[in-house]
């Protein structure tokens, strides 16, 4: 190695954070300079006062900006009336005068949003049997597909390369996309969601579950082919035991993302919850939105939780 390259080597090893640092920015800045999306954009106080509002109105929240209102809930009103609360003068004078906009908690709104907790039941075990179904189906389908596009078990090139092309097609479809399709075929309704559900879990797994294929100790396989066993004596003494605990934490895993993607295909008529959450969007009405968003947070973080605890019992 002659000396000039000896010294820009050690150059780049000496900052690496400071090479990775500008790296970082160079992709930020010219996929930016194309979409005229500047760093002021992120920084735009108006644009984070509407995401404040919209937080707020997915709560039990009242948003207060006439001077009308700011007198009927912090003014001097009827204590007994629907619009009582405490007298505020520095509220009123902040809606009134500085023209700002407030926000008053209304335990009213509250109760309606728990009580509406038992309106999504039904939809939302809809979404968990859309899930399970296309996980297992999809899980089911990918076993024999991850055996044909692993290389050291296929035994025939042509085999090889024709399963890992048509994996990475199905891979290429987003879910959504796969989902609309299906409903315009199928009419709107479980069945379409559960198909696409099963599609995406099924590349999901496949192309996993062929990567840890490849990577399995061939001491057994080779064994088994020494006493003359043939290739499903191999792929069953030799390959499914070493694959079996990856492939449940697979399996686990891919549920977890199906119930999240369940949610989203009901946008497109696929059913589940995701249907009540666009219909609620499109009425407007953003505390039963609030609602589905928070049931669907706590599902997915206790899901997390519990697969994560089976994973690392199997793997």
């Amino acid at each position: 190695m002659s000396s000039e390259k000896k010294r820009a080597k050690g150059f780049f090893s000496r900052r690496p954070a400071l090479w990775v640092t500008a790296l970082l920015l160079l992709l930020y800045i010219v996929p930016s300079a194309h979409l005229k999306i500047g760093p002021g954009e992120f920084l735009n106080g108006e644009n984070w006062r509407q995401m404040a509002d919209l937080v707020y109105r997915l709560g039990p929240f009242e948003r207060i900006n006439t001077c009308k209102n700011a007198n009927l809930v912090w003014g001097e009103t009827d204590p007994e009336g629907p619009w009582s609360g405490k007298l505020d003068p520095v509220k009123v004078a902040a809606v009134c005068e500085r023209e700002e906009t407030l926000y008053w908690f209304r335990p009213d709104f509250l109760k309606a949003q728990v009580a509406y907790v038992g309106n999504i039941k039904a939809p939302l075990l809809d979404t968990f049997r859309m899930a399970i179904i296309g996980t297992f189906i999809g899980s089911l389908l990918a076993v024999p597909a991850a055996l044909y596009s692993s290389q050291n078990l296929a035994r025939k090139r042509w085999v090889y390369l024709t399963a890992r092309t048509v994996m990475n097609l199905i891979r290429t479809v987003p879910d959504l996309v796969l989902a609309a399709i299906l409903v315009g075929a199928f009419g709107t309704g479980a069945l379409p969601g559960i198909i696409a559900l099963s599609i995406f879990s099924f590349a999901i797994v496949a192309k996993l579950l062929s990567e840890s294929i490849e990577s399995i100790d061939p001491g057994p396989i080779e064994a088994i082919q020494a006493t003359g066993g043939s290739w499903w004596q191999q792929i069953a003494f030799g390959v499914w035991p070493q694959i079996l605990p990856n492939f449940m934490g697979y399996v686990l895993y891919v549920l977890e993302v199906n119930v999240r993607s369940s949610t989203v295909l009901g946008y497109v008529g696929a059913g589940g919850i995701g249907l009540e959450l666009q219909t609620n969007l499109n009425l407007g009405r953003f505390r039963e939105v609030g609602v589905v968003i928070v049931v669907m947070l706590v599902i997915v973080v206790a899901m997390d939780w519990v697969s994560n605890k089976l994973r690392e019992r199997l793997v």
